[in-house]
């Protein structure tokens, strides 16, 4: 199927699903959102149901917080594995029902940021890190993911480590990074400036890149447009709704505006973002076309 999600994002721009913590919390979910892959998944599933229905190409697994360092503060550290597979299994059950031959719909499974940043972190080296993220992405590749998604990534060191144990394990499987803006124009979270950051990935690995959260729409479109000048790779453009939050009417328009800049080839959003925010969007991206990229055809040979 990943030659099938190459195909579709140069035909068209692919639509990302929105947020899925909040709305599981404004159905009365707490603590550990990501271990109800494991305890109500029909609840998970009902989530990734309703963006398919709204017209999401893309679901992304309930496992941002699946890993061992997130999971820590609940108990549940040794089920990393368990976990993003299950997450794996609920999203890939979903899209495969809304799935058809002329509208495949794919599965992104995400890999979150853990809680360290292994530039300033004194606790842990690469050689743990790189434990922490193999059991979500086995659990992921396990499960049914077609995409790996990096994503929320603050520290360019914890998306090499990522990266690099995603490629032990699968070789061919679409890579996403997506990282988060910092408030200061041009750079990421990390205070690095985009250029810098985008230079100290590993280009080879990754299929596309882009940023996700980050506040608004208008407050992504000069970071886009800088990255897509500084990469030929697929961009991906998924922001939050804001503060106050933009109506799905006010999301979309600015999204197709920045879909109209050529400068995108997936969006989506974030938090605050609801199955009515990707239906407009759903819409609006369907009236625009993709940015021209360069599309790495991988082989389980490489």
């Amino acid at each position: 199927m990943n030659m099938t999600f190459f195909g579709q994002i140069g035909r068209r721009i692919a639509v990302l699903d929105g947020a899925m913590g909040t709305r599981l919390m404004e159905r009365g979910a707490s603590g550990c959102l990501e271990a109800l892959c494991l305890t109500d998944p029909a609840a998970v599933a009902s989530v990734h149901e309703e963006y398919l229905e709204a017209g999401a190409d893309i679901v992304t697994t309930d496992t941002m917080c699946a890993d061992a360092l997130c999971l820590e503060r609940y108990g549940l550290e040794d089920r990393s594995y368990e976990i993003a597979r299950a997450g794996a299994e609920i999203a890939r059950a979903a899209a495969s029902k809304y799935s058809s031959e002329e509208r495949p719909r794919f599965v992104a499974g995400s890999v979150g940021p853990t809680t360290r940043n292994l530039s300033l972190a004194t606790d842990i080296g690469p050689e743990r890190l790189a434990e922490v993220y193999s059991d979500v992405i086995r659990g992921l590749l396990d499960g049914g993911a077609d995409i790996i998604l990096v994503e929320t990534a603050m520290d360019a060191a914890n998306v090499k480590v990522a990266v690099e144990e995603c490629r032990k394990l699968d070789k061919s499987i679409p890579v996403v990074v997506s990282a988060v803006l910092s408030r200061i124009a041009g750079r990421v979270a990390s205070g690095a400036p985009i250029a810098t950051f985008w230079g100290d990935l590993p280009a080879e690995d990754i299929d596309a890149v882009g940023f996700n959260c980050s506040n608004d729409p208008k407050a992504m479109e000069a970071s886009i447009a800088e990255l897509a000048s500084l990469c030929s790779k697929p961009t991906i453009a998924y922001p939050a709704a804001g503060d106050p939050p933009l109506s799905p009417h006010r999301f979309a328009k600015d999204m197709e505006r920045l879909c109209r800049s050529g400068t995108v080839n997936i969006v989506g959003g974030c938090c605050g973002i609801t199955p009515s925010h990707i239906a407009q969007l759903a819409k609006a991206a369907g009236r625009c076309r993709p940015r021209k990229a360069e599309i790495v055809k991988r082989s389980v040979t490489e």
